[in-house]
């Protein structure tokens, strides 16, 4: 195609700065190609008055009859007039894009499907004047950020826990989980054991505070209340309080050494001891003032993770927000992902990789995170087995939570005897977080990216089909 190569020249050399674009359900990250972090980092949601929108701090004056609209769900655009209008501010007033000289690289999960593919594609083109661009699978970013084609990406975000094996940079699309049991899950969670637990607690949000006396639970809450617009929507409301559940996971949450929930009473007695001891507790100030010493609850607010099944909402409205999930996606491949080599096997060589026992593949079984990555590791192909097992790469804010990848390692190894079971986790918070930007940002950055790139022309002339499977893998 003539296309292809008019772009290359366009793009080939390093002083091009493409724009990485990496919306996720939590948190929106825009920068440049070669960048260690990006420029922009910013909540997936905005702002609605009657009169405009408006994004990050402008977020957090209360005023008359304002909505705040998520834009993501499940690190998917559900809101396309606010994606659109949030793109456009951060383009053009804040980064000042060249749309002219920058195309631009935007990251998408592996679930996605291929008439929202298609719509984002068409969206990006008509609605913004960028030469050419290019959509890069999450897992596959995060593997390049880590320098390993070969993984097993386990991202734990915001609204989704993903599982997805990556071989030569490609990403194995039938063998990929997801689950709503992340962080948005973890904040209900903390929501339904301090409403249903703490009756005395005050929940009130930081916006509404003006003075406040320091008291520390059962004690009730003393405060001075601000004076603030009287039409203040729910939404808003919501918002501003979950910022203190929010806080709470990341200040308290601990994973236990072992799953805590059991009917045995010998269990339940050795865990009781173990973690009410008194350097186990914790104290937290809410907004109110009023603080809340917490030490069972921050271990089995975090053992939800592993055993989703043993904490049930007392709440039937959050309930209903989680119905059973074994992770398990139907994702239809136009294209094989991998196909195993034929090999003959001599009749008196032992396998050195035992298959992990089989699960129950039942729809309403709840797996939780540690079940869920071995059966991914189990749904690969035998020869795959031993380097994906190698290559685990742990990623994603809520994956910050204090012996997380320990306890996880531990469950894992007991899981799969016959493999070597080997965790990668950055240390650094703010490089794990941002970890598929800055995956992306090597990917575009690559000296021979620039064949990758794919103009208008190129899309309208070789089709949807043959972009797709062959170009956006």
């Amino acid at each position: 195609m003539s296309s292809a190569t008019n772009s290359a020249t366009v793009y080939g050399g390093d002083e091009i700065n493409a724009i990485v674009l990496d919306g996720g359900s939590y948190a929106t990250r825009i920068g440049y190609s070669g960048d260690d972090f990006p420029k922009v980092i910013q909540n997936s949601y905005y702002l609605k008055t009657p009169t405009k929108t408006l994004f990050g701090g402008d977020m957090e004056l209360p005023r008359l009859n304002q909505e705040v609209i998520p834009i993501m769900k499940e690190s998917i655009i559900n809101d396309w007039e606010g994606a659109l209008a949030m793109y456009k501010y951060y383009f053009d007033d804040v980064l000042k894009i060249d749309y002219q000289e920058q195309p631009i690289l935007i990251t998408e999960p592996v679930w996605t499907t291929k008439d929202y593919r298609q719509q984002l594609v068409e969206t990006f083109y008509e609605e913004f004047n960028f030469p050419a661009l290019y959509l890069a699978r999450t897992p596959a970013c995060v593997s390049f950020q880590q320098g390993r084609l070969s993984c097993l990406v386990v991202d734990i975000g915001h609204d989704q826990v993903s599982v997805v094996p990556v071989v030569d940079g490609i990403c194995l699309l039938k063998n990929s989980m997801k689950t709503n049991y992340g962080g948005h899950y973890l904040n209900d969670q903390i929501q339904d054991t301090l409403k249903s637990k703490y009756l005395d607690l005050s929940l009130v949000p930081k916006y509404k505070v003006k003075d406040k006396t320091a008291t520390v639970y059962p004690e009730k809450a003393e405060y001075v209340e601000r004076s603030l617009p009287e039409n203040i929507t729910k939404s808003y409301d919501q918002f501003q309080e979950e910022k203190i559940y929010t806080e709470f996971k990341e200040l308290l949450l601990e994973v236990p050494e072992k799953k805590m929930n059991s009917s045995n009473a010998q269990h339940m007695a050795s865990v009781k001891e173990l973690y009410g001891q008194d350097d186990s507790k914790r104290m937290i100030e809410f907004p109110s003032g009023q603080s809340l010493e917490v030490s069972m609850d921050r271990f089995r607010l975090a053992d939800a993770l592993f055993d989703p099944a043993a904490y049930p909402f007392k709440d039937s409205q959050l309930a209903e927000k989680y119905p059973k999930n074994n992770g398990e996606l139907s994702i239809s491949s136009p294209y094989d992902d991998y196909r195993p080599l034929k090999r003959a096997r001599k009749a008196e060589s032992g396998q050195s990789t035992p298959t992990p026992a089989p699960e129950n593949g039942n729809a309403s079984t709840v797996r939780g995170l540690s079940q869920m990555i071995s059966h991914a590791i189990a749904s690969v192909d035998i020869d795959l087995r031993t380097s994906i097992a190698h290559n685990i790469i742990i990623t994603g804010g809520v994956s910050l939570i204090p012996q997380l990848t320990e306890r996880l390692h531990t469950e894992l190894l007991n899981l799969n005897p016959g493999l070597k079971i080997r965790l990668h986790a950055i240390g650094n918070a703010n490089e794990r977080t941002n970890q598929a930007w800055i995956g992306g940002s090597v990917l575009a950055s690559l000296g021979t990216f620039h064949q990758m790139w794919v103009t208008k022309a190129e899309y309208d002339e070789a089709g949807v089909d043959r972009i797709f499977t062959q170009r956006f893998r």
